[in-house]
């Protein structure tokens, strides 16, 4: 697995310069390059990738536990602390029967300062040797699934746009892709999540159960869900009010045009 994090990305970076390389050259028409002006491209090229295939790498393991390794149901009975991570960082540990009917205790292969709670029945991947088992109850990782699922679509964005740009070819589509994302998801769900966030302290507050904070805090508070509420239905209302204008507008050059034969 370190081999293919670190020979994947090296392979991948030489092939887009390569690329690079000769869409310059042909259309420099036999005017020298400056293999310097490689470099800085290179060096981003290669972080992108190892970053893409680091990733990949890291879901790889679950992805493959969860088609291929026996499955069983297990209860979590503790927590480890992980080695050299901070004191916060806890590996919950399973409790299962094997397929020979004998009580086995091993850890996850990860750790979490929000372990899978004591007492919790999840579904795990173990073969007989393994040191440590692999949480397929992928429900109880919702944050990081969110979490790699994101930052997987952004650097796959990236990715593309680096083959395509390499390639010669159009690549407008990926950011058609990106702004769609940020304008349909990013922005709402981040208007969402202070629009929570804030409604709640103001909830904590009316219940008694933040008395120490100051009433400048809550009016800030109070002010901000008072504006973000509106603004969140108006800019859903401007997304799918754009959406249909523009699909008149296209209908109506559709028909002009056709006059116009």
């Amino acid at each position: 697995m370190g081999k293919f994090i670190l020979l994947t990305p090296f392979i991948f970076t030489v092939f887009i310069l390569f690329m690079n390389y000769r869409r310059k050259k042909s259309r420099q028409d036999g005017v020298p390059i400056s293999l310097a002006s490689f470099i800085y491209p290179g060096l981003v090229v290669f972080a992108v990738s190892s970053l893409f295939f680091g990733l990949v790498a890291m879901i790889s393991h679950p992805v493959i536990s969860f088609f291929s390794s026996p499955k069983y149901e297990a209860k979590v009975v503790d927590y480890d602390l992980m080695e050299s991570d901070t004191d916060e960082a806890k590996r919950a540990i399973v409790e299962f029967k094997d397929h020979k009917n004998q009580l086995i205790k091993k850890p996850l292969n990860y750790g979490s300062s929000h372990p899978v709670e004591i007492g919790e029945i999840i579904t795990i991947g173990y073969e007989d040797g393994d040191q440590s088992v692999t949480n397929l109850s992928f429900g109880t990782q919702k944050l990081i699934v969110f979490i790699v699922s994101l930052f997987l679509f952004v650097l796959g964005l990236a990715m593309a746009w680096i083959i395509l740009y390499s390639l010669g070819q159009d690549y407008s589509i990926i950011f058609r892709i990106g702004i769609g994302f940020v304008m349909y998801l990013v922005f709402p769900a981040a208007m969402l999540f202070f629009i929570g966030v804030m409604s709640w302290v103001i909830w904590e507050y009316f219940q008694g159960r933040r008395n120490d904070m100051p009433i400048w805090a809550l009016g800030i508070c109070s002010l901000f869900v008072t504006i973000l509420i509106p603004a969140f239905f108006g800019y859903l209302k401007m997304l799918f009010t754009r959406e249909k204008t523009v699909k008149k507008n296209s209908r109506f050059s559709a028909f002009k045009n056709r006059i116009r034969k």
